[in-house]
C-alpha cells in the first residue's frame, strides 16, 4: 500500500469511527443488510466531479456540500493539535503532577466481608521533582473504612536505571502523623541521578502477616536542569488567537516542550496550549497560543490566568528521555479581551486539506465507506443514509 493509500485509509477508518459514534446513539433496525442498498449507498458516498477536481487546493468548500465522511473528519479537528479547551474533568491536564495511587486490598485478607478486608495505599506528594526538593512519601492501611495502625519493617529508596535498580539504597525513616505514617526523602541523597528513584516498603498489617509495595518518582538533579523559566511575560492577540509570549533562559541547546492551562476571570479551566521546537542557548521568549476558536467556543472572555506552566527539554534516543525544568510558580494574568477579538473559523492544516482532498478523490473513484454491522449482524438503522452526505444527520 502506498504512503498515499494508507493515509487516506486512516482517515476513512477515523471518519467511519466518528459517524459510527452517532449511528450508535440511535434505535437499531432489525433488517439484515442488503446487498443493493449497501451497493447504493456506496454510490450516494461518491463525491461529486467539482469537489474531487484536481484545483482543490487550499481553499474549503462549505461543509454542508462535503460527503459525509469527509465531513465528520473535518469538524472532528476544529482546533490545531497545540491548543484545545480545557474541562473540568481532565485531571491529567488539571493537575500536571498529580499521583493517583488509590487503595487496594491485600490478596489474603479478600473476604465476603468488606469490613474486613484491610487495603493500603503507598503514594507520596508528587511523581516529578526537580533539585535539592524533597519527597513527602506516606503510607496509608485501614481495615474496611477505618485506618488501623501499622509497623514499617523496612523501607528504602535506591536509583533506577534501565536495568533495573542500582547503587546503594538510603533508608526511608516513617513516622507516625495521626493514624497515618509519613517520610521525607531529601533528594540531595541522589544530586548524581537523573531518572527514576524507586521507593520501597514493607510492613506488617497483623501479627506475622506482611505486605510490601514500591513507588517510583522521577528526579532532575540541580546540574541536570536546562534551562529556566523567568516569569517575564506578555500578551497579544495575533491573527485572531491570543498568544502570551513566556520569558526563558537555555542553558542547554535542544529540543523543548512547554505546557501552560488557560483559566477564565472565575478561575473556570478554559484552554491549555504547548509549544515546542529546537532553542539555543540564551534569553527566549516562548509563543504560547491559544487558538481563538477554542476561546470563542468557551464563551469565557478575558482577561485570563495563566497557570501551571512546565517544560522540559526531549533526550532523543536516551534513557530516561527528558530533563525537567522547575514549574513556574504563580500565574500571569493577561489584559481583558472580549470574545469578538478572537477568530470563530475552524482550523483546517495542510495536512487536513491533503487528507480531504484525498478522501474526496477516493469518493470520486467510488471507494466509499460502509458502516460495519453490529454484534447481532444487522446494519444500525440509518446507517445507510449516514454514507451519503445528508445535512439533517445529528
Amino acid at each position: 500500500m502506498t504512503r498515499r493509500r494508507g493515509l487516506a485509509l486512516a482517515a476513512l477508518v477515523l471518519a467511519a469511527a466518528l459517524a459510527l459514534g452517532a449511528w450508535l446513539a440511535r434505535p437499531r433496525a432489525s433488517v439484515a443488510r442488503a446487498p443493493a442498498a449497501a451497493a447504493a449507498a456506496a454510490q450516494a458516498t461518491a463525491a461529486p466531479p467539482e469537489l474531487a477536481a484536481a484545483a482543490w487546493g487550499a481553499s474549503l468548500p462549505p461543509l454542508d456540500a462535503l460527503p459525509e465522511p469527509v465531513r465528520r473528519l473535518l469538524e472532528a479537528t476544529p482546533y490545531p493539535p497545540s491548543s484545545g479547551r480545557l474541562h473540568p474533568g481532565q485531571d491529567d491536564l488539571l493537575h500536571p503532577n498529580r499521583r493517583y495511587e488509590t487503595h487496594r486490598p491485600i490478596p489474603d485478607t479478600l473476604s465476603h466481608d468488606p469490613a474486613q478486608v484491610v487495603t493500603w495505599r503507598f503514594s507520596a506528594d508528587r511523581w516529578a521533582y526537580t533539585g535539592a526538593e524533597v519527597v513527602h512519601a506516606f503510607l496509608e492501611v485501614r481495615r474496611g473504612r477505618e485506618p488501623i495502625e501499622v509497623e514499617v519493617a523496612s523501607a528504602s529508596a535506591v536509583r533506577e536505571g534501565r536495568a533495573g535498580a542500582e547503587g546503594p539504597r538510603e533508608r526511608l525513616d516513617f513516622r507516625r502523623e495521626g493514624r497515618d505514617l509519613v517520610a521525607d526523602l531529601p533528594l540531595h541523597l541522589f544530586a548524581d541521578h537523573l531518572g527514576s528513584i524507586l521507593l520501597e516498603v514493607r510492613f506488617e498489617y497483623a501479627p506475622g502477616r506482611f505486605h510490601a509495595d514500591e513507588l517510583r518518582v522521577f528526579h532532575t538533579p540541580a546540574d541536570r536542569i536546562p534551562a529556566r523559566i523567568t516569569g517575564e511575560a506578555r500578551d497579544f492577540v495575533r491573527e485572531g488567537s491570543l498568544v502570551v509570549e513566556l520569558g526563558v533562559e537555555i542553558d542547554r541547546p535542544g529540543f523543548y516542550r512547554f505546557d501552560a492551562n488557560v483559566y477564565g476571570p472565575g478561575g473556570e479551566p478554559v484552554a491549555y496550549a504547548a509549544w515546542k521546537g529546537d532553542l539555543e542557548p540564551g534569553a527566549q521568549a516562548i509563543p504560547l497560543e491559544v487558538y481563538g476558536k477554542v476561546l470563542r467556543d468557551a464563551g469565557v472572555p478575558g482577561p485570563y490566568t495563566v497557570e501551571q506552566v512546565r517544560g522540559y527539554r526531549f533526550l532523543d534516543g536516551q534513557y530516561p528521555d527528558r530533563e525537567n525544568l522547575h514549574d513556574l510558580p504563580g500565574a500571569h494574568t493577561t489584559r481583558s479581551y472580549a470574545l469578538g477579538s478572537f477568530t470563530d473559523l475552524r482550523h483546517d492544516s495542510p495536512e487536513e486539506l491533503a487528507l480531504a482532498g484525498m478522501l474526496l478523490e477516493d469518493l470520486a473513484n467510488g471507494i466509499g465507506v460502509m458502516p460495519p454491522p453490529v454484534a447481532d449482524g444487522s446494519t444500525p438503522e440509518g446507517a445507510l443514509e449516514a454514507a451519503a452526505p445528508a445535512a439533517e444527520l445529528p
